[in-house]
């Protein structure tokens, strides 16, 4: 039996293995960044679901490169749509890099959602050279086109594509997001259930991009639901950040403009752009019928890793004098008021001492409010996971970032792995993302002491975000502004000085001493 007709499930579960031997231990995060997918196995025709106007290739022994050949695509409704005079190419095949004759062409736009059949013949002749059932190729909807933008989005009348086997699929082009994202997913009238072992991403090429359930901290949950409408698919990916800059700034990771699925220096280029995402669930304790869905409204969350100020994930401390607040980096003129939404979260305890205040709402396992909490307060034992830093390769690796004694360094626009940081009292660090943003991955200790400074040319929180990718302490006493994000999921982090934090903190336990403030970018969320 080849892989082809295998069952989804059981597809996810060769899939697993398959990623686990070549990738070996510890690499399951590191699949998800960049170029380094494992490539798809051979077959008669890749990718198996994509979208009207995709490339879709074929490969058969009768197929002879120059010749021209007329390919028919027949649906499961009974259309039928031919496309003449295909000329047979000689490529790389992305399953092994081995030249073989390829016919290579569009989806036809007027086919139906569902599961389509394929013939070849050579054009002038009726002879069949390559037959194609139609449990092998199904045509998915367009894709919805995603922005960086966050914020909640609804699409009316959707249709999604279930496949022979009862496989749902829906696409998405995420060519406009750079950054890291979280995505909320959910069918309102249509009652998908699933669980993240019956989920997957693949792309356009036919790689197997993601499997939802795989040991990574924060990647994806599921929501259950028992109405009418789908579960909750809750997704974080990271690897945004990994893709743009391997191919940004990266000039080996170019493609070759000969063929585009191959970069200049001779290893593949996986698309991380265009997306297809299939689950394999049940809808009123049956499989899907194959074909089109019934219409339903889709609904899309886009968020940021940064949907509160504050962030702890076993502790929140306030102290003395400390607070949260918030603003929206779309409005320095603060023409609207938006001071109320600097929220809290933690998984464990949250400690507010006499002085200290919380504007806006504060999420925690155990409440010690000896302050001010404006908002709501909710005890919760479910516990928020976040999703690991990986830290891309080939990055430019600055070391170790030391000043003291009054010293000063700039970065410009980039992205960069830092040892660690360190700067003393009268020394400063300036961030000078005027042109672009400046994205740091730390590997090890922060620490920024008395009068010591980090500071920025462009207020603009999303232009400069400190990743650390370790336990290593996070402490912050700086007695000026600070513009920007940090997400530490497992670090302690302190703000131990009188300074003015704008964007978002996110720690492993997070203590805010004296009059330190978080001003929490409510842009980060959409709003």
């Amino acid at each position: 039996m080849t892989r082809e007709h295998l069952s989804f499930r059981a597809l996810a579960s060769i899939s697993a293995l398959a990623m686990a031997l070549l990738l070996g231990p510890g690499k399951s995060a590191e699949a998800g960044c960049g170029c380094d997918k494992p490539p798809p196995s051979p077959a008669s025709v890749r990718p198996n679901v994509t979208y009207g106007n995709m490339p879709v290739t074929m490969f058969g022994s009768g197929i002879t490169t120059g010749n021209l050949y007329n390919i028919t695509f027949t649906a499961m409704s009974g259309t039928v749509t031919t496309v003449s005079s295909v000329p047979a190419v000689t490529k790389r095949d992305l399953a092994d890099g081995v030249s073989k004759t390829q016919l290579i062409v569009n989806v036809p736009s007027s086919l139906p959602l569902g599961p389509v059949g394929i013939t070849v013949k050579r054009t002038g002749q009726n002879a069949i050279l390559l037959s194609i059932p139609d449990t092998l190729f199904t045509v998915a909807p367009l894709p919805i086109a995603m922005g960086s933008q966050p914020g909640t989005f609804s699409y009316n009348n959707y249709k999604a594509a279930v496949g022979r086997n009862g496989v749902v699929y829906m696409s998405v082009d995420v060519t406009g997001v750079v950054n890291p994202r979280t995505f909320r997913a959910q069918a309102f009238g249509y009652p998908l259930r699933f669980t993240t072992a019956d989920a997957m991403f693949y792309n356009t090429q036919g790689f197997l991009m993601q499997l939802l359930n795989e040991p990574i901290p924060g990647l994806a949950s599921i929501t259950s639901f028992t109405s009418a409408n789908s579960d909750l698919l809750n997704y974080s990916r990271h690897e945004f950040n990994t893709y743009f800059l391997q191919h940004a700034e990266n000039l080996p990771h170019a493609t070759d403009p000969a063929d585009g699925n191959w970069h200049l220096d001779g290893t593949r280029h996986v698309d991380h752009d265009h997306l297809i995402l299939a689950i394999a669930g049940t809808v009123n304790g049956a499989v899907p019928s194959p074909g089109a869905t019934p219409q339903f409204t889709l609904s899309l969350k886009l968020a940021t890793l940064f949907d509160n100020g504050l962030v702890g994930l076993t502790a929140v401390d306030l102290k003395n004098s400390a607070a949260t607040s918030s603003f929206r980096s779309t409005d320095w003129n603060f023409t609207s008021s938006t001071s109320n939404q600097g929220d809290v979260l933690t998984n464990g305890a949250l400690s507010l001492q006499s002085l200290t205040l919380i504007r806006g709402n504060a999420t925690a396992a155990s409440v010690d409010n000896k302050g001010t909490i404006t908002g709501t307060t909710t005890k919760t034992s479910k516990a928020t996971s976040f999703l690991s830093v990986a830290i891309p390769n080939g990055l430019t690796d600055l070391g170790a970032i030391s000043l003291t004694n009054g010293a000063t360094q700039t970065l410009s626009a980039g992205s960069y792995r830092v040892s660690e940081i360190t700067i003393g009292s009268g020394s400063g660090l300036v961030i000078n993302n005027s042109n672009g943003p400046v994205t740091l991955y730390v590997t090890g200790p922060i620490q920024i002491s008395g009068s010591g400074s980090v500071t920025m040319t462009n207020p603009d929180p999303e232009l400069f975000a400190v990743y650390v990718a370790n336990s290593s302490a996070v402490s912050l006493s700086d007695s000026g502004r600070f513009y920007g994000l940090l997400y530490a999921p497992l670090s302690p982090v302190a703000l131990t000085g009188w300074s003015e934090i704008y964007g978002a903190f996110v720690g492993q336990s997070t203590t805010l001493y004296n009059t330190s403030t978080v001003y929490y970018d409510i842009a980060l969320r959409g709003q």
